[in-house]
């Protein structure tokens, strides 16, 4: 097969595996809207969900996935199986001793946690007092029961990057599949067993401690999926063995140090981002920035995830036999396929968010604007920037420029906390725009950074093939926007009727455009050849 064929189906069986992992995804999320709505039992839920994850970001997961496929594939190509493995096993023995380290801290300090992302909540009656401590307290046993899951995210991270190292990619986009599948089960029962949960009735209930480990159980659950293809993959060579002077530490520690400020940044941002979201208070604000965060990761995930997870090793290998030219086509080639896909996307979320949000989330009604809505089209407006900010990213990364990407997060989430602070403070949509304009900000540094290593894609932006994507969008985004403003049904199968016709009548209008482009394109083509046989 060709490079070309191969990396294709790579790709194929990423993607495949993505989409069925996010829209099963999808369905936890609704279950979890369904379940919870958009209250402060919710909040509570999504807070105390999200911490072990900024956790396992901060003490290993952003290292980890900037370092250790790169390091690993140098150390395969430069020092052969026997001594790579040794090496390979010094870091991940070095890994799983922080992990369980760090898992140990963050149970102890659930309550300092929790505090910290709520004081900014301000209170006007006794009640709400009252209401405020009990969500802490709900919030704290939640996270000491979702605290085992920073653990089980390192083995997962690890487990993948061995996978991908022996060119096995496929079976780590579907493994999320089984952690979905359980945390729905598990949201379901709770419904059954408390259909009308309150603070007060759920601190310190079996309910609550079933719901929390429920959710971790579905994390272990997606480590174990992968143990098949681990025993499958001829890594019998890894053993226990820590030695912090083998060159494979000493390179993970040396660029990952400068992940690792690359990850303090990102978590500062977001935890500035939460605050915010948390202190402007409401029905659900963490929810609703959660909610509308997940639904714009739906095609990133599907589409630039799978591209850059396929791309990863060979970046790797050119960036290790300066192949800089090579480096540059495949960066190219990634943006491109990810650009063509991403835009309408792009656009259809930021026409239709509201009427996706109110019949996903909101029981079909919407009747009134929804804050999750909101959310979701003003990051749908910043997800072409993310994208090729993040491809950006990845490139540096290929190329070992730790320091220029630190540079890189350091400029765009501080850019995001001055934005936060100047229009975030009090707006849910401010707090957003704040997040999808400095990701697009970067996006151009990042192109520039790339530039200057003789790595240039920025001529994709207006290729060929990203302005016929963005023509079809944008006329049909404009379609859409006009069937939707057209009927007035807001509620039932009245909206539903009313989405469908948008998106039916938007598709076609987007195929209409892309078959008149190629037709011409064919014709151009064909004149072409018949002047080349005068």
């Amino acid at each position: 097969m060709t490079a070309v064929s191969t990396h294709g189906a790579r790709v194929l069986s990423m993607a495949s595996g993505t989409l069925v992992s996010r829209l099963t995804g999808l369905l936890r999320v609704l279950v979890l809207a369904w379940v919870l709505g958009f209250t402060p039992i919710a909040d509570a839920f999504n807070l105390a969900n999200t911490v072990p994850n900024m956790l396992f970001d901060l003490v290993l997961g952003g290292v980890a996935g900037a370092t250790f496929i790169p390091v690993f594939v140098e150390r395969l190509a430069l020092d052969g199986e026997r001594r790579a493995w040794k090496s390979i096993s010094s870091v991940i023995t070095a890994a799983l001793l922080v992990l369980a380290t760090a898992s140990v801290v963050a149970w102890f300090s659930a309550p300092w946690i929790i505090d910290g992302f709520t004081f900014m909540h301000h209170v006007s009656s006794a009640r709400s007092a009252a209401s405020l401590v009990q969500q802490r307290q709900v919030a704290t046993e939640l996270l000491r029961w979702f605290v085992p899951q920073i653990f089980f995210y390192g083995l997962i991270g690890i487990a993948t990057a061995l996978l991908n190292i022996r060119s096995r990619f496929g079976i780590g986009s579907w493994v999320p599949v089984a952690n979905n599948l359980v945390c729905i089960a598990v949201l379901v029962w709770f419904h059954l067993v408390d259909p009308g949960p309150t603070l007060a009735t759920l601190h310190g209930s079996h309910d609550l401690f079933w719901l929390g480990i429920g959710t971790t159980v579905g994390v272990a659950v997606q480590f174990l999926c992968l143990a098949p293809s681990l025993a499958k993959s001829d890594l019998w060579r890894l053993s226990w063995r820590l030695n912090l002077r083998d060159p494979a530490v000493r390179a993970v520690g040396r660029l990952g140090s400068w992940t690792l400020l690359v990850v303090v940044a990102n978590q500062v941002s977001l935890y500035v981002v939460l605050v915010f979201a948390f202190g402007i208070g409401g029905s659900g604000p963490v929810s609703a920035y959660t909610y509308g965060w997940s639904f714009m990761q739906m095609p990133y995930a599907v589409v630039v995830v799978s591209v850059i997870g396929a791309l990863t090793p060979q970046l790797a290998a050119m960036a290790t036999a300066h192949d800089f030219a090579g480096l540059a086509e495949r960066l190219r080639f990634g943006l491109r396929q990810s650009l063509v896909i991403i835009i309408p996307c792009a656009l259809v979320l930021l026409i239709l968010a509201q009427p996706i949000v109110a019949i996903l989330l909101n029981r079909v009604d919407a009747t009134h604007p929804i804050a999750a809505g909101t959310v979701l089209a003003v990051l749908a407006a910043g997800l072409p920037g993310f994208t090729i900010f993040q491809l950006g990213v990845r490139g540096l990364q290929a190329m070992q420029r730790a320091r220029e990407v630190f540079y890189l997060y350091a400029f765009q989430n501080a850019l995001t906390v001055v934005l936060c602070v100047a229009i975030g403070r009090h707006s849910l949509a401010g707090l957003t725009a704040s997040v999808s304009i400095a990701y697009s900000a970067a996006a151009v540094v990042a192109l520039a950074t790339l530039a200057r290593h003789d790595v240039s894609i920025a001529s994709v932006v207006w290729s060929l093939h990203v302005r016929r994507s963005l023509w079809a969008s944008l006329l049909a985004t404009a379609v859409m926007a006009l069937a939707y403003a057209g009927p007035t049904w807001s509620r039932g199968a009245g909206l539903v009727a009313r989405f469908s016709l948008t998106v039916a009548l938007g598709g076609a209008s987007y195929a209409l455009v892309v078959l008149v482009q190629q037709r011409r394109m064919t014709r151009a083509t064909s004149k072409d050849v018949k002047l080349r046989g005068f």
